[in-house]
């Protein structure tokens, strides 16, 4: 190891000390300069580090590092990690960053094929059924804000997979994150858990995600995705509550 690799090391180790320190007193600002100052390879070797401390320490830093798209890849394995005390917040410091991505067009210096493939890396974290669900739930999430970041009217998911998940909340968060309108890519899983979905709350919510977009477009591709079944499953369920989501599925049936 040459004489600048050395140096190199010791101030990224100095780097994870300071910022590591910063977040045991409890200043989360500090850390987070401190992470941004030290940059994203520092950053994301403090994400595998052993000590607990000192990978929350990187999480908290990462959506404040000037290349943060770039520790995607570190946070999904974090995320994946058996300790939920760091997967959890490492799922949500990847969403804050995809977040960030999706809100202005995407830089020139990422390429699409890259984000793509951090997009697929939380998809696949979203639909494995031995992470928390808390874990999968902002995975998810996290995809399909990447697929937005890519595309504004893509859904970023599998909703056919995420629909056929055992968990209802996969299922809840998947209608959840459908886009308004509904693109008609989703019309038919959409309308399949309408009408085949076991939980009231996650069928309501598929209703909801295909008949919101009624008040602006034309309501006959949707009923007949929909069909007898279907629309009278959701006369059912809106018969039921008086929620925001029983008002917008409604629009179908009026």
């Amino acid at each position: 190891m040459s004489i600048f690799s050395l140096g190199n090391l010791a101030l990224g180790t100095a780097g994870i000390a300071q910022m590591t320190a910063a977040l045991a007193r409890g200043d989360l600002d500090e850390t987070a300069r401190l992470g941004a100052q030290a940059g994203p390879v520092v950053v994301e070797r403090a994400l595998a580090d052993p000590s607990r401390q000192v990978r929350l320490a990187a999480i908290v830093a990462a959506p404040a590092v000037e290349d943060r798209a770039e520790l995607l890849p570190a946070l999904a394995r974090a995320a994946a990690a058996p300790d939920l005390r760091t997967a959890i917040p490492a799922a949500a410091a990847a969403r804050t960053i995809a977040r960030g991505l999706a809100a202005r067009e995407l830089a020139d210096d990422l390429a699409p094929d890259d984000v793509d493939a951090w997009r697929a890396d939380f998809e696949r974290l979203a639909r494995d059924p031995a992470r928390a669900i808390e874990v999968r739930t902002i995975a998810l999430d996290t995809a399909a804000t990447l697929g937005h970041a890519l595309d504004p009217d893509a859904l970023g998911f599998d909703l056919a997979a995420a629909l056929a998940d055992p968990d209802p909340a996969i299922r809840a968060t998947a209608v959840a994150l459908v886009p308004d309108p509904a693109p008609e890519a989703a019309r038919a899983p959409l309308a399949a858990a309408v009408i085949g979905e076991a939980d009231a709350a996650v069928a309501l919510g598929a209703a909801q995600a295909l008949c919101a977009g009624l008040a602006f477009d034309d309501p006959a591709p949707v009923r007949a995705a929909l069909g007898a079944k279907g629309l009278e499953r959701i006369k059912a369920l809106v018969a039921k509550t008086r929620s925001p989501a029983a008002r917008d599925a409604a629009r179908c049936v009026r």
